[in-house]
């Protein structure tokens, strides 16, 4: 944990009113205070009481601590995206950008691109240093084609604060409000609160993020040794939490998970030996028809251990299915509280209702997949709602070629399937009656 780290101590700059060290409630007063303690090899950046308003992700370096005094929320400038086609397609390598309407972009923006190759997420905004003859100049080289012909299209969607190859960061006590309006381009177009990306050994503690289209945090592209603490996610589009692309040895405890349209916290893709702790997670999925806790692609040898994990519209625990080499084996539950989650099968979204019928019945926890190893302990999985509103129809549902999974001391009741669905075809398992 990088509270420690003493690079945090070696100086620190305030913003926020006059008389701070750098004064305004803006994005670019927070940059600057950044990029000077990061010439100096770190600090601590304090936000002054207040609520500052960005046009571009706070850009974290090395070593920075982002901390606020008081009550601090950092928000959009302008809720309403500037958006634009492009008028000529912008090229790998290039550092300009040719909007057919130019009118709301201004400098010092963030902006992505996209086009109808497919989905994107608004992770690395390019900054517009400039603006001339109808030409945006951004400060870095464009990395993938978007094609005018394709649908092609620039906007100003980015997260609040972005640790890009920024290690040892520590954010603290802070507010990040992601509303922005709706738009057809955010369908494809994804975002979040705060977004690490190649960021090892970087802590959030008592941070909300709420109201981002997309996730509320994400810790990404090998982020690995990252801790959240005490950190509330609520009513963001798709993940409260996203911790994947190999963050080895993530931690989330005493957090609070909730009301997010996808899953609660999402194991994306090889995140291992990491601990979630003492958290609830509840009423996530309402958008997607999701669970409230989701864990695959070679997501190993963690542990989730204390939390309650309740009302989430699809599972309460859902392992995703996955072949042998990328299944998610030798993860362990203990103590957690797996209650009432499922809704009711005439709210499922219509675009999910053509899954095989299995996945339509909701449950306490889902295991499918060829997954192995697993071992649930002295958890509490429970059915308490009144008859008729029973949607959580069985404590364990295990789908076929899970191999090996191990029970002891759980405590289930009130299912209407009864406490254990196995149709895994395995005899190796070590069942609770």
């Amino acid at each position: 944990m990088m509270t420690d780290n003493p690079a945090f101590s070696r100086c620190k700059i305030t913003v926020g009113p006059s008389g701070a060290e750098v004064s305004g409630y803006s994005g670019s007063a927070i940059q600057i205070a950044v990029d000077a303690l990061a010439f100096r090899g770190g600090g601590t950046v304090e936000l002054l009481e207040g609520t500052y308003l960005l046009e571009d992700a706070v850009r974290l370096r090395p070593d920075i601590a982002l901390v606020g005094r008081g009550d601090v929320t950092l928000r959009r400038r302008d809720a309403h995206l500037a958006v634009s086609p492009l008028a000529r397609d912008a090229d790998v390598g290039q550092m300009e950008i040719s909007p057919a309407d130019i009118s709301r972009f201004r400098p010092g923006m963030g902006v992505c691109l996209w086009d109808e190759s497919g989905w994107a997420y608004a992770n690395a905004p390019l900054r517009v240093a400039g603006i001339a003859d109808g030409t945006l100049y951004v400060d870095e080289m464009m990395t993938v084609d978007r094609l005018a012909e394709r649908g092609g299209i620039a906007v100003n969607h980015f997260p609040l604060i972005l640790a890009r190859e920024a290690p040892r960061c520590l954010v603290e006590n802070l507010t990040l409000d992601g509303r922005v309006e709706d738009h057809p381009c955010l369908n494809s177009l994804w975002s979040s609160g705060m977004y690490c990306f190649r960021s090892p050994h970087c802590t959030v503690r008592r941070v909300r993020v709420f109201g981002v289209h997309g996730d509320g945090l994400v810790f990404g592209k090998a982020s690995t040794d990252c801790v959240v603490e005490e950190c509330e996610t609520f009513e963001n589009t798709h993940y409260g939490m996203h911790p994947g692309s190999h963050s080895a040895r993530f931690i989330v405890r005493r957090s609070h998970i909730h009301h997010n349209g996808s899953d609660g916290l999402y194991f994306c893709w090889g995140v291992d030996h990491g601990l979630a702790e003492d958290n609830d997670i509840h009423h996530n999925g309402w958008r997607l028809w999701r669970s409230g806790i989701s864990i695959g692609h070679q997501d190993t040898d963690n542990l989730i251990a204390r939390n309650r994990i309740y009302e989430n519209c699809k599972y309460g625990i859902c392992f995703r299915r996955k072949t042998e080499a990328n299944g998610a084996h030798r993860n362990v539950m203990r103590q957690n509280i797996i209650e009432n989650n499922g809704q009711d099968p005439a709210g499922i979204p219509e675009q999910f209702r053509s899954l095989p019928a299995r996945e339509l019945v909701s449950v306490g926890v889902s295991v499918m997949g060829v997954t192995n190893d697993l071992v649930f302990e002295q958890n509490t999985i429970r059915e308490t709602r009144a008859p008729g509103q029973r949607f959580q129809r069985s404590a364990f549902y295990i789908g076929k070629d899970v191999h090996r999974l191990v029970m002891r001391d759980n405590i289930m009741s009130g299912h209407e399937e009864g406490n254990i669905v196995d149709e895994s075809g395995s005899s190796d398992h070590l069942l609770q009656k």
